[in-house]
């Protein structure tokens, strides 16, 4: 069953006319991940529920998707426009139903918040509005949670392929990294690698020293120096991406703090994939993780400042339940889900510590794809 086959039978389900997607400069991750392709310029998607799924593009660009749809075994007509005038004769003409899922999400600013299926500018929708007053528009989330959320036999394995080939990479970087070197020639070297055999997931975080301590550090040119140095990393090579992250030492015997709190980090990990199972809260690996820590006395609440997990897949935050102790608790783990495991410490302005490993969630056991080093590796 390809995308469109599987929309189509979730919009049967919820009574929905038909979902559409409106593409503009990138604006929405759903067109390349139902297309196969990205396409930057204006153009829309149109998934019915009768099957009648129509594609809108310019004609530079839509030969393109048209192959791509063609590839992946897709029954919809593509058509192309000239200007603004051709693309509204051909919009108006195909958008004809009176229940229509569109990209917005709900309770933006709530634990049940589907942020994941909020990408319609606010322009895009009152234009919408206008032009079909008498259509009721929904929220795609529900269409968008059903496609993205559980990975299929296929997409779990492009993630351990993804997932081998970046390991490899990350084996070389003892080879990369010189005293000297910045965080930013550090990056290009992996990032080079990738684009070898795909591309990169999202830009990866080199962070030496300090930068260590900031989760989301914006790789710098700070040059590298004795102590720590997190690397947190993807690569996507077909659909699914890798999200990876070692935290390696450089300089001659790492510190009695740092093998302490590396120890700790790895086996809270391994407490942690007990629960990464079918039927799971999805806050009850968090708490089991963080759990471990106090036991090690840790102060967990002060140090490990962002949730254990969150979805893996087409982008490196996919669809899914978050997995962290700030979740209302009702979220369930779903067996061929996928995310990340990764608890980190940090002292903020001094050095930090994250390892992080992907993970797909079994009946009664968890797989995990990939393997943080046991002990420290040294630079």
């Amino acid at each position: 069953m390809n995308k469109f086959e599987k929309a189509q039978q979730i919009l049967q389900d919820k009574n929905y006319d038909a979902w559409l997607i409106i593409g503009y400069e990138g604006n929405d991750i759903n067109s390349p991940f139902m297309l196969g392709v990205n396409a930057p310029s204006l153009h829309c998607i149109y998934v019915s529920a009768n099957g009648d799924h129509y594609v809108i593009a310019v004609e530079m660009e839509a030969n393109m998707i048209r192959e791509a749809l063609k590839k992946k075994g897709v029954k919809a007509k593509v058509s192309h426009f000239a200007n603004a005038k051709e693309f509204f004769s051909l919009f108006s003409s195909i958008i004809t139903e009176s229940n229509i899922a569109i990209n917005y999400g709900e309770n933006l600013f709530t634990p049940e918040s589907s942020a994941y299926a909020d990408f319609l500018p606010a322009g895009q929708f009152f234009t919408l509005k206008k032009l079909l007053p008498k259509t009721e528009f929904v929220s795609a989330a529900p269409i968008i949670y059903g496609l993205r959320s559980v990975k299929s036999k296929e997409e779990q394995k492009d993630l351990r392929n993804t997932c081998n080939a970046t390991i490899e990479i990350l084996e070389t970087i003892p080879d990369i990294v010189q005293l000297g070197m910045t965080e930013n020639e550090i990056k290009a070297e992996i990032e080079y690698r990738y684009l070898k055999i795909g591309k990169p997931l999202f830009p990866t975080i080199v962070g030496t020293g300090a930068h260590s301590a900031d989760p989301h550090h914006n790789t710098s040119n700070k040059k590298i120096e004795p102590g720590p140095l997190l690397i947190d990393t993807g690569l996507q090579i077909d659909e699914m991406g890798s999200d990876i992250t070692w935290t390696f030492w450089v300089g001659n015997k790492p510190s009695e703090d740092f093998v302490d709190a590396y120890n700790a980090l790895y086996e809270s990990k391994k407490v942690a994939n007990n629960y990464y199972t079918d039927g799971t809260p999805s806050i009850l690996p968090a708490q089991k993780c963080r759990e471990y820590l106090a036991e090690k006395g840790i102060d967990h609440k002060r140090l490990f400042i962002h949730g254990l997990g969150h979805a893996l897949g087409f982008v490196a935050h996919d669809v899914g339940p978050r997995i962290s102790v700030g979740t209302s608790g009702d979220s369930i783990l779903k067996e061929n889900m996928v995310h990340t495991n990764e608890p980190g410490l940090y002292w903020i302005g001094e050095w930090g510590i994250r390892l992080e490993d992907d993970i797909i969630i079994g009946k009664e056991k968890c797989e995990q794809v990939t393997h943080v080093p046991k002990d420290p590796i040294t630079i």
